[in-house]
């Protein structure tokens, strides 16, 4: 990902992402889920993606861990579309698992940033098949790091 100019990011992400599948990211991990950015605005975003069979558990179904990566990506794009002073990190991530989806099917995860603080990021999102079904819902809390984002 190119570094776009302060106050920016968000039309620089909508011209080279939005309705796209992610490639090149800073996320290596957002980038090997191969997700689409179906939508991005100040505070939220949404993604999708078909479940791969290496992103399941043994029953078929995705894995909790891949649940919880698809919850921390969309989150991380809501975060990143505030075009904020500083980088930040996650200081939890709660995930509710609800409903299973199977390899082959798709999924949405839409996210929102509840509270943009100071120092502090709260954010959440719920996660759906293409049927509407709720199959997770996360939140985080987000920490601003010492890293500035104009010093990289």
């Amino acid at each position: 990902m190119q570094q776009a100019e302060k106050g920016k990011l968000l039309e620089w992400i909508k011209q080279n992402y939005e309705g796209k599948v992610v490639k090149g990211s800073r996320s290596e991990a957002g980038n090997w889920m191969g997700f689409k950015l179906e939508r991005i605005e100040k505070g939220s975003a949404e993604i999708s993606l078909p479940v791969r069979k290496e992103m399941t558990n043994p029953y078929g179904n995705i894995h909790g861990g891949m649940m919880s990566l698809v919850v921390d990506e969309a989150i991380g794009w809501a975060v990143i579309s505030l075009d904020a002073e500083h980088h930040y990190t996650s200081m939890n991530l709660d995930v509710d698992f609800l409903y299973a989806i199977k390899e082959g099917d798709s999924l949405i995860a839409k996210s929102s940033v509840v509270r943009y603080g100071k120092k502090i990021v709260n954010a959440e999102c719920s996660v759906y098949d293409k049927k509407g079904n709720l199959l997770a819902k996360g939140h985080s809390n987000l920490i601003a790091t010492g890293m500035h984002i104009k010093g990289e």
